[in-house]
């Protein structure tokens, strides 16, 4: 798989590329239609595959009503690649890009990412103030001879799969239903970074991940599973400010104590799947409190994860 963070890198495409087009936050199975269908017109079409996504996700850029995100870069990428995408264009938005009319906007598609047909989900709006709609879309690329599809809303049971949706049930601790709309557990992965070690001299070494992400849809204690390069341990983690031991900051923090485990994972990528809330973040009135209410969390977290899996408990 091949990333693209500028359109002047790419260089075109000996057959062409078909395009799917979205957000993809959490890459629900909604979002995985669009990528199937996507995938389908490459087969048809003999193209190569590719996703077109921004950084920052355009509601960010406009900042209203910012939503929590589900998925950084990372997690995207991670999932793109194992659907076998060919390639990524993860572009800026910026003002230039988002003043873009419906025709200037498939120029771009055509001219510079050399485009034979694209796939969007429903609803899809863009261009300046979202004034364009699929019809626009559709419009301008048949003018420049560019195959345009739209795949329709996923329902589950009459209510339709969005991030939208996902997000309250993350929020809510309902990593039940959220892995039925996903198709897999909610995870994050990344690279463990060297924290303030408190979590060893409590006894409770953690392996910490900065989230990089304005707002993030966890808050709490959580039983979780850790896929590491040691393997795959069950775990407790905590995500959010440290309220007890820092004074809290503008950015979350994913800290796990993996069970069972002793193995030096600092540098090293680990994905961490969400599986029970076990409380929200308190904050204590000291250490020994925290030390207590940390080793009952251990002990549920141990309790949760052998009801799903007790071979690895």
């Amino acid at each position: 798989m091949r990333l693209y963070r500028w359109l002047s890198d790419f260089h075109g495409s000996t057959k062409g590329v078909a395009l799917a087009i979205g957000n993809f936050d959490g890459f629900h199975v909604g979002h995985q239609a669009v990528i199937s269908c996507m995938q389908e017109k490459a087969r048809k079409m003999g193209l190569e595959t590719a996703v077109l996504i921004f950084e920052p996700q355009p509601m960010e850029f406009f900042g209203r009503k910012v939503p929590a995100r589900l998925f950084n870069i990372r997690d995207k990428l991670r999932v793109f690649r194992a659907f076998g995408i060919d390639n990524v264009f993860c572009i800026s938005f910026n003002k230039k890009f988002a003043d873009l009319n419906d025709e200037e906007f498939v120029k771009v598609l055509k001219e510079q990412m050399d485009v034979k047909s694209v796939t969007v989900g429903t609803p899809f709006n863009f261009g300046k103030g979202g004034a364009y709609s699929f019809e626009n879309l559709a419009m301008r690329c048949q003018e420049q001879g560019i195959e345009c599809s739209s795949v329709g809303k996923v329902e589950e049971q009459g209510v339709r799969i969005s991030s939208t949706l996902i997000r309250g049930l993350v929020e809510q601790g309902d990593f039940v239903t959220v892995q039925k709309y996903l198709g897999r557990p909610y995870s994050i992965s990344g690279r463990v970074v060297h924290g303030n070690a408190i979590g060893r001299t409590l006894g409770f070494p953690t392996a910490n991940i900065n989230l990089n992400r304005r707002i993030c849809p966890l808050k709490g204690v959580y039983a979780v599973r850790v896929t590491c390069p040691f393997g795959v341990f069950n775990g407790v983690a905590n995500v959010g400010y440290r309220p007890t031991i820092t004074i809290e900051t503008l950015h979350s923090l994913l800290e796990v104590h993996i069970l069972n485990f002793s193995g030096d994972l600092y540098g090293k990528e680990i994905e961490v799947a969400f599986k029970h809330k076990i409380r929200d973040e308190m904050k204590f009135s000291g250490l020994d409190q925290l030390v207590k209410q940390i080793a009952a969390d251990k002990d549920r977290a141990q309790y949760l994860l052998s009801l799903d899996n007790p071979i690895l408990v």
